[in-house]
C-alpha cells in the first residue's frame, strides 16, 4: 500500500509536469503588428502639388504567401510575388520592410497599377525655402508608393517608395530606395522643355527671326527635354511634331542631338521619323523609341535642327507664315496611354508693296483692298500731271487716296545698292522688276524688311526716263504675346512673337524722308491670338509719285538715237581733218 502510494504520487507528479510542458512546447504565434500611426513624408515638392499614397506591401503575420509576415496588397501581388519580397526584406523581418531590392522596372509596373490611394495631407512649406514637404499621418506599418500630380504641366515626377517599419525604431520610419539603395523620402522630378527659333542668313532686315523674303531659307532649331523616365514607365512616349505653313522642308537636313551626340533614326535605333523621304514636305513627325527612352537615367536635351525654305504665295501687303511644333509625352506613370502636349510657334512675315489686299485676319474692310505706296504718273514740261484720269483705292473704310496722270508701261526695278547698279534677285536668281499698270501701280512681291533702292528701267514710248535713285524702307515691330488654346484636348500656354506693325517709307532724290509715301499699319488681333488683324494707323491722302515728263528722250538715256548722233558726229570731225590734211600735202 506503501509503495502503491508512492507511484500515484509519482503519476501525478509527471502528469503535472507534463500538463506545464505543453504550452511551452507550443509554436509561438506571428506577432502582430503594434497599431502604431506613422507620419510618411515626401519632399523636394513645388507649391500646389498634390501626392497619393498607395499602400503595396502590408503585415499580416502568418500566411502561405506571407515572406515572413510581409505580404503584397492583393492589387500589387502579381508584380511583387514572393521571390520579390524575399530580395526586399532586410535587416529583422518581424521589424522592418525596406523596398531595397526595388528596381525601376518594378516601380514601373505598380504605377501602372494604381487605381486609388489615400490623399496626402497639406502640402506645407518646409523651412528650406522654395521647398515643399507633401505628409500623409496615418500610414500603418507596410511600404507606400507615392505618386505625385505637378501643378505644373511641364515637371514630371518618378513614383517615391516610403516605408513605415513594424515598430518604431530610428533609422527607419520614412525611409525610401531608388534603384535598390536607401535615400531620403525626395521625389525625383524632371522638366519638359519646348522652344523653336528661327534664323534667316540670307536676310536683308538686321532682324533674322521675324521678316523674311520668299525663297529665303530659314534655319530653324527646336529644343526640348526628355524627362528621366527609366524604366518607371512601361510604354514611355515622347513625339516632336513639326508643321511649316508658307515653308518647305530642305533636303535632308533634319539632325537630332541629345546634347552633343548625334541620334539615330530607325526603329532598332534612338527614334524613328515619318515621312521617311520629307525633302519639300511641309510637316514631319519625330517619335523616340522606347528602347531610348527607358535607357535615359536623366533628363536630356534634344535639340532638333533642319531648313526650311520659304514659299508662301505673296498676295497681301502683309503676309504671314505661322509654324508650330507639338510634342505629346508620357507624364504619369500610372496612365501609360494618357499623354500631356506642349506647343511653341514661330511667325515670319513677308511685306508687298502696292499690294492688293492688307493681309491677314478676317476683317471685311480688308478684302480688295489696295496699297499704293509706289505710283507712276506723268507730267508735262512744266511738271503738272496729264489729267488723262483720276484713279482712287480705299486703305479702310473712310480712307482714300487719289491720284492723278497714272501712267503704264514704265518698268521699275529694286536693286541692293544706293547706285542702283546691283539688282535684287527673286527665289530663281531673275532681276525683280515690276511693270506699272493702268493705274499707275507697281507691284513687288514677297520683300523682306529692310532698305531697298528703287529706280525707274524704261520709260513708255514718248515720255522720259527717271534715271533717279529712290530709296523704299520696309520697318517691322514684333512684339511678344501670350497665347492660350486647346490642342487635342489639352490646354497649353506658350509665348510667341507676332508683328505689332509695319512701316513703308519713301525718300526722294534729295535725300528727304516724304511722309506722302509712309504707311503704318497695326495688328489688332487679340493678346492671346497669333492672327493678324490689320487696320491703318497712319497713311496720306496720296502715295509717293515717280514721274515721267512727255517728250523726246534725252541723250543721256543711253537710246538708240543718241549713239547715232556720236556715231555721225565723230564721222564728220574724221572727214574734216582728212580733208584738212590733204589740202595742206597739195599746197606743198
Amino acid at each position: 500500500m506503501k509503495h502503491l502510494r508512492k507511484l500515484l504520487t509519482l503519476v501525478v507528479a509527471l502528469v503535472m509536469t507534463l500538463g506545464l510542458a505543453v504550452p511551452a512546447m507550443a509554436e509561438d504565434p506571428a506577432p502582430k503588428a503594434p497599431d502604431y500611426d506613422y507620419p510618411l513624408t515626401v519632399t523636394g515638392l513645388a507649391k500646389d502639388d498634390t501626392v497619393k499614397f498607395y499602400k503595396v506591401v502590408e503585415w499580416v503575420g502568418e500566411d502561405a504567401d506571407a515572406v515572413a509576415g510581409w505580404k503584397a496588397v492583393d492589387a500589387y501581388k502579381g508584380v511583387l510575388t514572393k521571390d520579390v519580397l524575399t530580395a526586399m526584406l532586410v535587416g529583422d523581418p518581424d521589424k522592418s520592410i525596406a523596398p531595397t531590392g526595388m528596381t525601376s522596372e518594378i516601380a514601373g509596373k505598380l504605377a501602372a497599377l494604381a487605381t486609388g490611394g489615400d490623399n496626402a495631407t497639406k502640402i506645407e512649406q518646409t523651412a528650406g525655402a522654395g521647398t515643399y514637404t507633401a505628409t500623409y499621418n496615418n500610414a500603418t506599418s507596410g511600404m507606400y508608393m507615392a505618386l505625385v500630380t505637378p501643378k505644373d504641366a511641364n515637371t514630371i515626377y518618378n513614383p517615391v517608395f516610403v516605408s513605415a517599419d513594424y515598430v518604431k525604431e530610428t533609422g527607419h520610419e520614412g525611409t525610401v530606395a531608388v534603384n535598390g539603395q536607401y535615400a531620403d523620402a525626395v521625389a525625383k522630378s524632371s522638366t519638359v522643355t519646348l522652344t523653336k527659333t528661327a534664323e534667316d542668313k540670307t536676310t536683308v532686315d538686321a532682324d533674322k527671326q521675324h521678316t523674311v523674303a520668299v525663297g529665303d531659307v530659314l534655319d530653324f532649331t527646336v529644343n526640348t527635354q526628355i524627362p528621366a523616365y527609366g524604366s518607371v514607365y512601361e510604354h514611355p512616349k515622347f513625339e516632336v511634331t513639326d508643321t511649316l505653313t508658307g515653308l518647305e522642308l530642305v533636303g535632308n537636313t533634319i539632325e537630332v542631338k541629345a546634347g552633343t551626340t548625334v541620334l539615330k533614326a530607325g526603329t532598332d535605333k534612338d527614334y524613328t521619323i515619318s515621312p521617311e523621304n520629307y525633302d519639300k514636305k511641309t510637316t514631319y513627325t519625330i517619335n523616340f523609341t522606347e528602347t531610348y527612352l527607358k535607357s535615359l537615367k536623366a533628363a536630356t536635351p534634344i535639340t532638333i535642327t533642319y531648313d526650311g525654305k520659304v514659299t508662301i504665295d505673296a498676295k497681301n501687303a502683309i503676309n504671314q507664315t505661322d509654324n508650330e511644333v507639338t510634342i505629346k509625352y508620357s507624364h504619369d506613370p500610372n496612365k501609360q496611354t494618357d499623354y500631356d502636349v506642349k506647343k511653341d510657334t514661330t511667325q515670319h512675315y513677308t511685306f508687298t508693296l502696292d499690294a492688293s489686299g492688307i493681309g491677314g485676319g478676317d476683317k471685311t474692310s480688308q478684302k480688295g483692298t489696295k496699297t499704293s505706296e509706289l505710283v507712276k504718273i506723268g507730267v508735262d514740261a512744266a511738271g503738272n500731271p496729264i489729267t488723262e484720269k483720276t484713279e482712287t483705292s480705299t486703305i479702310e473704310d473712310g480712307e482714300k487716296e487719289s491720284w492723278e496722270g497714272p501712267l503704264s508701261g514704265a518698268v521699275f526695278g529694286l536693286f541692293t545698292d544706293a547706285a542702283g547698279k546691283t539688282p535684287l534677285k527673286d527665289k530663281d536668281g531673275n532681276d525683280v522688276t515690276a511693270t506699272t499698270g493702268p493705274d499707275g501701280r507697281m507691284t513687288f512681291a514677297g520683300l523682306d524688311a529692310g532698305t531697298y533702292y528703287i529706280k525707274e528701267i524704261s520709260a513708255p514710248a514718248g515720255y522720259v526716263t527717271n534715271s533717279q535713285v529712290y530709296t523704299v524702307d520696309i520697318v517691322a515691330e514684333t512684339e511678344e504675346v501670350t497665347v492660350t488654346e486647346t490642342v487635342e484636348g489639352k490646354e497649353v500656354t506658350y509665348k510667341t512673337d507676332v508683328l505689332k506693325s509695319y512701316t513703308v517709307t519713301i525718300t526722294d532724290e534729295k535725300g528727304n524722308k516724304t511722309e506722302a509715301a509712309k504707311y503704318t499699319f497695326r495688328n489688332q488681333a487679340e493678346a492671346t491670338d497669333n492672327d493678324i488683324q490689320w487696320t491703318v494707323m497712319d497713311c496720306v491722302e496720296h502715295p509717293f509719285p515717280f514721274t515721267n515728263t512727255k517728250g523726246t528722250e534725252l541723250p543721256s538715256t543711253g537710246g538708240m538715237g543718241t549713239t547715232l548722233f556720236y556715231v555721225v558726229g565723230t564721222l564728220l570731225v574724221l572727214g574734216a581733218g582728212v580733208v584738212l590734211v590733204s589740202k595742206r600735202r597739195i599746197t606743198e
